[in-house]
């Protein structure tokens, strides 16, 4: 379990988060929605242990494996899709796998660089998922996916992260409703 307990965050002044506070169950997924700059973002990266709140505490019930899809992709540019994988999951057949279901085998040896921004997106989605984890931290995992990848990539997604405990960062209702539990929805 996680427990979000009252964070708060200020940037310049003013005021991101306030007092925020909710659980996540073990093996649930709970979806954050809100407007653009509301805070979503810095929220996730709060919980994830990547930034200081201002106040408040994140507990998490036990030392789990994280594993992230950052909204930025993230990837080594001069490397192989294959080695981008690699790099942080070194099972081959996981890689491999994971590469088939996001519809990136054929393109296994081509340098993460020269990749399109959908494909750049697959790649960060089936690194993290070889990558594997206790907690799943997907911020806008379904951002630059046209429509049928987004489906075909959505139900990947559900299928690795159920019982498992992820937060899931959208703006897109949609995509919240099939990937998680339930929805939280926050505004300043």
């Amino acid at each position: 379990m996680i427990e979000i307990k009252n964070i708060s965050k200020s940037f310049d002044g003013k005021q991101i988060l306030d007092n925020v506070s909710f659980s996540v169950k073990k093996g649930e997924c709970v979806a954050i929605m809100g407007r653009s700059g509301v805070g979503k973002t810095t929220l996730l990266r709060i919980i994830a242990g990547l930034e200081v709140p201002d106040g408040g505490e994140i507990i998490f019930s036990e030392n789990a494996r994280k594993t992230f899809v950052f909204q930025e992709n993230r990837l080594l540019e001069n490397k192989s899709v294959t080695e981008n994988i690699l790099a942080v999951a070194p099972d081959r057949k996981r890689a491999e796998y994971f590469l088939e279901r996001c519809g990136l085998s054929d393109s296994k040896d081509k340098k993460a660089g020269t990749l399109s921004g959908g494909m750049k997106r697959r790649l960060s989605i089936a690194r993290a998922l070889s990558f594997g984890g206790d907690v799943y931290f997907l911020d806008e995992p379904l951002r630059e996916l046209d429509e049928d990848t987004l489906n075909d990539i959505a139900c990947l997604i559900k299928e690795e992260i159920t019982g498992k405990t992820a937060i899931l960062i959208t703006h897109d209702e949609d995509s919240a409703k099939m990937l998680s539990d339930r929805i939280v929805y926050i505004e300043n």
